[in-house]
Formats: C-alpha cells, structure tokens, sequence
C-alpha cells in the first residue's frame, strides 16, 4: 500500500484530473461561513476543469442552493450540485409510490418531499420511516430512543437521508441522521442508506454526469476531495477513484487537540482507509 502524499498546495496535482468530487460542509464552508483559502482553490479548478458538489444534505439541491447564497457561494464556484437528498426523492418516487411515510426530522427538511405524491402520516399508520435528522440541532440522542422503540415495535423500514454522524456548526458538534440510524439498527432496526459513502451514491452521480455532458468520464480522472474517513474517503475506496482528504475538517479533533503529529495520523488511517492524498485545509 502507498504511503499517502501530504500537498503544500492542490496545484500539485490538478492537471492529472478533469472532474473533482467536492464535498462541502468542513472543506467549503463551516456551516457559518466559508472558508477563503478553499473558494480560491474551487475558482482556480473551475477555470478548466468540472467541479461537482456532492453533499448528503438530506435536502434537494435547490434548497441546499438557497443556503450556500446565504453564505455567499454561488454557482461560479462549481458545474452542479448532488445531495443525498436528490437520491432519496428518487427512490422515493420510484420504489414508494400510494405509500404513507412518517417523518423523523425538522421541518426544514420538508423539502425532500415535494410533489411526491407520498401521504406523510402518524407514526402508528405509517409504511415507513423516513429520517432527515434531529429535530433540534442542540438535541442529544437520549431523547431519540422512546420515539425509535415505538418505531422497532412496528417493525417499519428506515429510510436514512443523511448517513453523516456529525457535524460542527462553528465550534458547536450536532448529530446527524446517521447517528439516530445507527442508533435504530443497534436495536435490531432495519436502515436504507443514501448518501455517500455508498457506492451506488457515486453510481448515481456518475450516470447523471454522462447523460448531462453527453460523454464517458474516465474513472482515473476524478478527485473525491473531502474531510470525512467514514463518508468521503471511504466513497472513494468504494467507487475505487483518488481522494483528497482534508484533516482539519470532522476529524481534526482526533489529532489536533490531542496534539498528535498529523503525519502519523494518516498513517494509521491509512491502515483502514486508502488515503492518496492529504492537507490541513483546501489550499491552491
């Protein structure tokens, strides 16, 4: 296995791709605001080559659009945006049609379900459960177990928008929808993921790239870059393309504050997820 390569800068190695994966909450932006140094690297890839964001936001890529204006990325920054939440409404439409849903998540994420033609509906005549999140980013998962035990007692079907655990908002660390997930299927729960790092995920985008520029894309010309092992980097072993991967994102408290030498940190990462490539931050 090769040693993964620290980069002083991404202009290292731009030329050997054409299309680059980006995620981005922890490389783009922080959920607050974004990062300087990581849109001036986006604006230099964008000058020649595609950039497609690929996010499990558990929200349809319009809406997740209305956010990043908020926080000043606009369209110039990328080629097209994919969610988790795009993947989801796909399935949804396809594989659960005349069939009611319960939804466990805040309503902001109620934009996953439009024009459906799904019927949202209590907990005790639902199908299946479909879960965005929690329903208030201060929540813990304590409060999720007596709602998750009425879910198990009917023996529903968990559809998981957002396979992330956790994210930091700031310096404030909020679970995700793949925590309340996990925490379902440790109770015997059955769980559908969509979203990175699954590798029908990419397949997805992957299809949708070719049929939107009309040509193959050679596998050895995409970079995944992202800050999460567990989602990103491991997508990218899954789909079997190069990585970036970005340590001072999610994972940054395991070795940062535990003031351990980063080198020594991708290494034994590296033993259980392939790493090509590394930096602290996004950098051109």
């Amino acid at each position: 296995m090769n040693n993964p390569v620290f980069l002083s800068g991404l202009n290292k190695i731009y030329s050997k791709f054409d299309l680059f994966f980006v995620d981005l909450w922890g490389v783009v932006h922080n959920g607050i605001q974004c990062y300087p140094d990581a849109l001036k690297a986006l604006k230099n890839i964008r000058s020649s080559k595609k950039i497609i964001l690929i996010s499990n936001a558990p929200r349809p890529s319009n809406s997740v659009q209305k956010f990043l204006n908020k926080i000043n990325f606009n369209k110039k920054f990328y080629n097209l945006l994919i969610t988790s939440g795009d993947l989801t409404r796909f399935y949804l439409k396809n594989f659960s049609k005349n069939k009611s849903f319960y939804h466990l998540g805040p309503d902001k994420d109620k934009s996953l379900f439009v024009n459906l033609g799904l019927k949202k509906t209590s907990l005790n005549n639902a199908d299946f459960v479909v879960c965005t999140g929690v329903n208030n980013n201060k929540d813990n998962l304590n409060k999720y177990f007596s709602i998750l035990k009425k879910i198990k007692k009917r023996n529903l079907k968990m559809i998981c928008a957002n396979p992330d655990l956790i994210v930091h908002r700031g310096d404030r660390t909020e679970y995700c929808a793949g925590s309340i997930a996990k925490l379902y299927e440790k109770m015997g729960g059955r769980v559908k993921y969509f979203g990175k790092p699954y590798k029908y995920f990419y397949e997805y985008i992957y299809e949708l790239i070719k049929k939107k520029y009309r040509k193959n894309i050679n596998k050895s010309k995409i970079l995944v870059i992202g800050d999460n092992l567990n989602t990103d980097i491991l997508g990218a072993n899954n789909f079997k393309v190069k990585n970036l991967f970005i340590a001072g994102g999610i994972h940054r408290s395991e070795w940062n504050k535990k003031k351990i030498n980063l080198a020594k940190f991708i290494i034994e990462k590296n033993k259980d997820f392939k790493i090509n490539y590394f930096q602290n931050e996004l950098i051109w």
